[in-house]
């Protein structure tokens, strides 16, 4: 099976793709949100090009698990691009992704603003690698 993860903010949204034969996520855009209709058009070509059958959403959640109004904003993003995607979607948790993704960043020698540009769907990729580390053992092929 083929995922696209998206790890939504306020003006890009990081995206990455993985699959679950090989369980690896990797980094793929960065897309500026304009409004859900363009922002789904652009992930509807990617969709397309790598045959994607699900849409993980990492979903921000407090430090404690409880989720705030971010999370209820990316749940209302995410479903006005469900309508327009007609693709399944599944929230994950993405507490410490950006901060797992900078740390990654800095160890392969990217600078603060080199990283900024990529940053986003290096932070998606760690959504989805969390994601797809934890599909059963049969889920694998």
């Amino acid at each position: 099976m083929r995922y696209l993860s998206l790890d939504v903010g306020n003006k890009r949204v990081g995206v990455a793709v993985g699959n679950s034969v090989t369980r690896l996520a990797l980094p793929l855009a960065v897309i500026a949100r304009t409004n859900p209709m363009q922002d789904a058009a652009q992930l509807a070509e990617m969709i397309r090009a790598y045959e994607v059958e699900l849409l993980v959403i990492g979903l921000p959640r407090n430090a404690d698990g409880s989720v705030g109004e971010q999370a209820a904003l990316t749940r209302a993003y995410a479903a006005q691009l469900e309508a327009q995607l007609a693709l399944p979607l599944y929230f994950q948790d993405e507490r410490y992704s950006t901060a797992t993704a900078q740390r990654a960043q800095r160890a392969r020698g990217f600078d603060a603003k080199r990283g900024r540009a990529t940053l986003d769907a290096s932070a998606a990729a760690v959504i989805l690698q969390d994601f797809l580390d934890s599909l059963p053992p049969q889920a694998k092929d």
